[in-house]
């Protein structure tokens, strides 16, 4: 495989990367939380205001990280004499926007239906939209994309059901 042809796959790789980063945490994260206050509260406008700040919260500190992290392999690169292709400013770029729609996504429900509705609306919606990236990236990887799609459900799913455990275990104990 020629040079050129390897930076391009590199680059795809990357971005690819970056998107399914920004926009599982930016999901998981804020459907945990969102599940979390749920659990401990009823009103639907203090849910809604704590998503919209965490998810903002989140993708400015993810699109940080992307940052520095990816400036941090693009300087380990080339203090060995080997040339890296990532760029910092596009990779946080990506990785803060994938994180902001990604967060967005489990708000949605909590603008349309009463709490309890919401809350399963938006683990069934976010639940298939991971199944999703996840069959996605199987197809665009390995071509085991079922196995992709449930190993991304089941590990987003998992992390958010924590954030409700702990809402509700907060909701009760306070």
């Amino acid at each position: 495989m020629g040079k050129m042809v390897q930076s391009q796959v590199k680059n795809q790789a990357s971005l690819l990367k970056d998107i399914i980063l920004g926009g599982q945490d930016g999901l998981v994260n804020i459907l945990g939380l969102v599940l979390g206050v749920a659990a401990a509260t009823i009103d639907a406008r203090i849910i809604f205001i704590a998503g919209l700040a965490g998810g903002f919260a989140e993708s400015i500190s993810m699109a940080a990280v992307a940052f520095t992290s990816t400036q941090a392999v693009r300087d380990f690169a080339r203090a060995h004499h080997r040339f890296s292709p990532d760029k910092p400013g596009y990779s946080a770029l990506i990785v803060g926007f994938s994180s902001l729609i990604g967060s967005l996504i489990p708000l949605l429900p909590f603008l349309f239906f009463p709490v309890t509705a919401a809350a399963i609306t938006s683990v069934i919606l976010c639940g298939i939209i991971l199944f999703i990236i996840g069959y996605v990236k199987g197809k665009l990887t390995d071509g085991h994309h079922l196995k992709s799609g449930m190993e991304l459900l089941i590990i987003g799913l998992l992390a958010a059901f924590a954030g409700y455990l702990i809402g509700h275990w907060l909701g009760v104990a306070l």
